[in-house]
């Protein structure tokens, strides 16, 4: 697993972690990150297959420290249906890149000058 501790990009806070063993097989290092929370983040996973853009968004509430799976993992209020995206998560498989910021009007922009489509998948 990989995720930064400057969520807020190079020059943002640094946000705290742990060096801990890989989660599956205690092997190794791995990073903890200990995401911040109260901000909005947008998930997303390209398709260039599809030439599509998988989005939603949520409010990150918890950093969940938990042994099992990813070290770094991130509890969020989804914004829209969420029902719709359990029903829909494995239409495109697990992994998803989440970013902190509202970043709906950007992402769709680039949906647009790709000549692609956005599926709000909540």
């Amino acid at each position: 697993c990989v995720a930064s501790n400057r969520v807020f990009g190079p020059e943002g806070a640094s946000n705290p972690f742990e060096i801990l063993t890989h989660s599956e097989d205690r092997k190794g290092a791995s990073v903890r990150s200990v995401f911040p929370v109260g901000h909005m983040t947008t998930t997303l996973e390209f398709g260039p297959e599809r030439k599509e853009i998988l989005f939603h968004q949520g409010k990150a509430v918890e950093a969940v420290d938990d042994d099992r799976a990813c070290r770094s993992k991130l509890a969020a209020e989804v914004v829209g249906d969420i029902e719709r995206l359990f029903g829909e998560w494995d239409q495109w498989g697990w992994h998803r890149v989440t970013f902190y910021g509202d970043l709906k009007e950007p992402v769709f922009a680039l949906a647009d000058a790709l000549g692609w489509k956005v599926r709000e998948e909540a």
